[in-house]
């Protein structure tokens, strides 16, 4: 595959992170003003079955479940002796709080009306967050070390699913706004294209050492 003109790349990736600035400066604005189609979105998704409620709902990566997924797989790595990719993935533990917790603290929309109504803490979703950016990562490696072509597009697909469906699930619950998601995915984009510079820079480094 030719990969994009460096010039191109930087103006999406300025474009992108506009929108996303944008985003997160109008929920921080508006605080508990909806974004347009929220509600609607939400109530033509959001289950009304208490039971499927409740079992959609347990797919929300709490930080201990975000905790233990990123430390089981950098113990992975490092099993594997890819000592770099165990340590980028060590770093996304404190990018998830710049990227969840600390929006979060600034930003206190309250949730949807159910099980979560009252707390203050839905822009932007944690596990939309997480899944781009451990999921995002994750598929990322499987480019860079998965050798036949067949399994490496298998898994990169799965992991692909894996991340829309979290995000879905978070609606199909009830616990999230529409646009909590879409912030979730976008912060988490973000800074995951900033952790595969990081680690390709680092990488080149340690190459010509």
């Amino acid at each position: 595959m030719v990969p994009y003109p460096p010039m191109k790349a930087k103006l999406g990736i300025t474009i992108f992170a506009a929108l996303t600035v944008t985003l997160f400066t109008m929920a921080a604005v508006h605080n508990n003003d909806l974004f347009w189609g929220d509600a609607k979105i939400l109530s033509a998704l959001r289950v009304d079955d208490i039971t499927w409620q409740q079992f959609f709902a347990r797919f929300d990566t709490t930080p201990t479940i975000s905790l233990s997924l990123v430390l089981a797989i950098s113990a992975a790595l490092w099993l594997l002796r890819r000592k770099l990719e165990a340590g980028t993935f060590l770093l996304l533990l404190p990018i998830l709080g710049l990227t969840v917790s600390f929006p979060k603290i600034l930003i206190k929309r309250l949730r949807p009306e159910g099980t979560l109504e009252g707390l203050t803490n839905s822009f932007p979703s944690g596990t939309a967050t997480v899944a781009i950016l451990v999921l995002g990562f994750l598929i990322f490696l499987v480019g860079e070390f998965v050798a036949p072509r067949r399994l490496r597009i298998g898994i990169q697909v799965a992991l692909g699913v894996g991340i829309v469906l979290l995000g879905l699930f978070r609606l199909l619950a009830g616990e999230h706004w529409p646009s909590d998601i879409i912030g979730g995915y976008m912060g988490g984009a973000l800074a995951l294209v900033a952790i595969i510079w990081l680690y390709r820079r680092v990488r080149k480094i340690k190459s010509e050492l």
